[in-house]
């Protein structure tokens, strides 16, 4: 390894790169890759993409701007004897919020390791890369899943550049957390992405949660309407960056179970096929089932409680009051009643409220059901895929983003020593995926929803996957 190390503490053993260009992008157009100067210290953490806040909670020494596609890597200090395995971090946030200058975006924790190179990407948010616009023509043709083509970017980046880290350019794992998580399986639909990466690992979130077509124009149509510009949406081009993001942050549902409920009404990867600029060309539940990537390992893995976060960070929004009122809602998922009520009557016990009765239902249908089915379709095709389980620790509910900080390898604040355990199992379970190293983890799955847990579930974690595939069994989850 030839590169110079900046000045910039990151955690002992490690080297670090913040906040080099791996693209430049005009607004609503598809990124240009970026050249790598290896003469620059890249000593400061890069912008970060523009979203509904302040930012000031993402460490970020550049704060917020559009010119945000920048990437940070971190290597062991001491040079390998061969190139090491690249782990590649795609933070979530909703494709709203977030940026790899957050603590947990800081991969350094993995390369503190020795096993591994770590990387983490920003990519464009919410008004700027997660509203689809292609369908106007005109400036704004590129602008479908403008997220997703800047991660396909940031890859391709990666495999030109990685080797001068010490990175092996074909030994690449893309996992991500939530948003971060849709977007790596997002990759398995789209074509350009072929051949950037060798495994994929998706917490919280996985092979679905893609938006439909129908939906993605209609978000837009509300976004250049609510803007004053519905006759020649091409005069985005011209707004104020903070016009843009309030826009598209008061048309988008705020309640989590809308957003990840069957109808998919929120932002992040569009199943854009047929439509201009076309990015992602199938539905990734549907490319595993194919088997064309059989030669990609997957791991998916979701929370216990996943929708527990909601009940208690936003309860206002989510409390649906009544448990009819939970009924009423799957009902409204074209379905018929006495399945809603059997769905909604498997939930409803242990003396839970509504809002938790919700929660419990949503926690599988949105999370644990395709997990189970992705895993299943891949290990069908001939692919290995691995399922896992997160449960609680003392302090540490296993509620959306209760890994975070373990992802990356880094210490959330007052931990327990329990939640330390649980934290480091996780990061090692990271590890011995990224560099294939199978047989430090469980058994792969393969004609029933084997998985591995960590944490203390409520559940037997193979057995409760197996449920949610009984309970929802011929009902989609997109």
């Amino acid at each position: 390894m030839t590169a110079t190390a900046p000045t910039t503490p990151t955690a002992p053993g490690v080297r670090s790169w913040w906040g080099i260009p791996y693209a430049t992008a005009e607004r609503y157009r598809r990124p240009v890759l970026a050249d790598f100067d290896p003469d620059r210290p890249y000593d400061r953490k890069g912008v970060a993409s523009v979203q509904p806040d302040t930012g000031d909670w993402l460490e970020a020494d550049s704060g917020m701007g559009e010119d945000c596609l920048n990437l940070n890597v971190w290597t062991p200090e001491e040079p390998a004897g061969e190139a090491l395995p690249v782990a590649v971090y795609i933070h979530g946030g909703g494709f709203e919020y977030g940026a790899n200058t957050q603590i947990t975006s800081n991969a350094s924790g993995l390369a503190a390791t020795g096993r591994v190179v770590g990387v983490s990407i920003n990519y464009r948010l919410g008004a700027l890369g997660a509203v689809s616009l292609s369908q106007y023509g005109g400036a704004l043709a590129e602008a479908s899943n403008l997220c997703l083509q800047d991660v396909i970017a940031a890859l391709t980046w990666i495999k030109q550049n990685i080797a001068y880290f010490g990175g092996d350019p074909g030994n690449v794992t893309v996992y991500g957390h939530s948003a971060g998580a849709f977007s790596a399986f997002g990759l398995l639909g789209a074509p350009a992405a072929n051949g950037l990466y060798k495994r994929l690992a998706g917490f919280s979130g996985g092979p679905s949660r893609i938006q439909p077509v129908w939906w993605a124009e209609e978000h837009a149509h509300r976004f250049v309407t609510e803007l004053g510009v519905a006759d020649n949406p091409n005069k985005l081009l011209d707004l104020d960056t903070a016009a843009l993001v309030a826009a598209a942050y008061k048309v988008t549902p705020r309640d989590m179970g809308v957003r990840g409920g069957m109808l998919g009404t929120s932002m992040g990867v569009v199943l854009d096929a047929g439509q201009p600029g076309a990015v992602l060309r199938a539905h990734p539940m549907n490319v595993l089932a194919s088997g064309t990537h059989r030669d990609v390992d997957i791991l998916l893995s979701a929370g216990s409680d996943e929708m527990g976060w909601w009940v208690a960070n936003d309860l206002d929004r989510f409390d649906p009051h009544t448990v009819e009122a939970v009924t009423d809602e799957v009902a409204g998922w074209r379905l018929p009643r006495s399945r809603a009520l059997k769905i909604v009557d498997a939930y409803d016990r242990g003396g839970r409220t509504p809002a938790e009765v919700r929660a419990a239902f949503l926690t599988d249908y949105a999370f644990a059901l395709p997990a189970a089915r992705g895993a299943l379709a891949h290990a069908a095709a001939g692919g290995n895929a691995h399922l896992l389980v997160i449960g609680p620790s003392q302090g540490a509910p296993a509620v959306h983003g209760t890994e975070m900080y373990a992802l990356v390898g880094q210490e959330q604040p007052g931990r327990s020593a329990e939640q330390a355990e649980r934290d480091t199992r996780i990061r090692d379970i990271v590890l011995d995926f990224a560099t294939g190293e199978r047989a430090r983890l469980w058994p792969a799955v393969i004609t029933r929803p084997t998985s591995g847990s960590v944490g203390n579930p409520p559940f037997e974690a193979t057995a409760h996957y197996q449920a949610a595939l009984d309970l929802f069994e011929d009902i989609d989850r997109p």
